[in-house]
């Protein structure tokens, strides 16, 4: 019998010689060894045939969790938002720094706002939200606070009479002494009683002080930075040291250090770098950019080097840092 070949038959095989053949689908193993998000469509239904929907969906979800996390550092700033990056800092001192009131109101740094920020406006609406949020959480402490010392102190207890037997004796009975008076115990009965809080004590760094930071890091002391500002030949970079203090039981407090750090980016002598009291003048307290005393290290010196050569155009330091 002959193969009879109908128009509509002959129209599809035409149809299909002309349509682009496909590039063969990848061997199995390769598959496996692929990046997720380089699948064709062949490439993933070729692999569900393979392994299984289960292995292939195990997988492309091991895949999606090997990406890294980015994080915003400083780094990240370009240079053309330096002036605003330095305003986000300054923002943050003032409302949420160690001299703020909202300081003790919140448990979020700079740099980890910074960190979880993705550009500059994300960091300041993270800045604006925390200040928000301290300050709720101050005025709640602040009304707990006042209705405790409002609320009425509880009554003493009435000390019991003590019961005796009467004795009956033929002899005259003796006058009793009237029972002494603690004074002390009437006055300061129902008197509150309070807990002394942590407390910052502000304190001198001497010379000698400072000396011995420079040999090593007192144990859980923290420093920040303040301001960095330009005079003459020297930028100063603001700092405060903050060391906690359980000398005496009972009445922990942390003592408060300011201090300040004197950079020359056009140096005439060695000691280009070094540290000094925020009150008098002690020389030869040389630090290396490494020091513990210089906080945020080198993008510290890399702010000061920029507040220099804005201040003085014609005198640019050549450090890098």
């Amino acid at each position: 019998m002959k193969n009879t070949i109908t128009p509509q038959s002959a129209q599809k095989q035409a149809a299909v010689s002309q349509q682009p053949h496909s590039s063969p689908v990848s061997h199995p193993k390769q598959l496996a060894s692929a990046s997720t998000g380089g699948y064709t469509a062949a490439q993933l239904i070729q692999l569900q045939r393979t392994i299984g929907n289960g292995a292939a969906r195990q997988l492309m979800k091991a895949d999606a969790s090997a990406k890294p996390i980015q994080r915003m550092t400083e780094a990240d700033v370009p240079k053309t938002d330096a002036k605003k990056f330095k305003k986000l800092r300054e923002l943050y001192g003032s409302k949420l720094g160690v001299f703020s009131q909202l300081y003790h109101y919140h448990d979020e740094s700079f740099d980890r706002l910074l960190e979880l920020a993705d550009d500059l406006a994300a960091l300041e609406s993270s800045i604006n939200a925390l200040v928000i949020k301290a300050e709720k959480t101050k005025e709640i402490r602040t009304a707990k606070a006042a209705e405790e010392a409002s609320a009425p102190k509880p009554e003493p207890k009435k000390a019991e009479e003590s019961k005796t037997e009467a004795v009956s004796t033929p002899k005259k009975e003796k006058k009793k002494k009237p029972p002494k008076v603690n004074l002390a115990a009437t006055l300061f009965t129902g008197a509150p009683k309070t807990v002394q809080q942590a407390v910052d004590i502000q304190k001198a760094a001497s010379n000698p002080i400072i000396k011995t930071w420079i040999k090593g890091k007192p144990a859980s002391a923290t420093i920040t930075e303040g301001s960095i500002e330009v005079k003459a030949e020297t930028v100063y970079i603001y700092a405060t040291v903050r060391i906690p203090d359980n000398s005496v039981p009972g009445m922990p407090q942390v003592n408060v250090y300011p201090i300040e750090i004197h950079y020359h980016p056009v140096p005439t002598s060695p000691n280009f770098l070094h540290v000094k009291r925020s009150a008098g003048s002690d020389a030869g307290n040389k630090v290396t950019n490494g020091s513990w005393l210089i906080p945020r290290g080198n993008n510290t010196l890399r702010d000061a080097v920029a507040a220099w050569n804005a201040a003085k155009p014609d005198n640019q330091s050549t450090h890098a840092w």
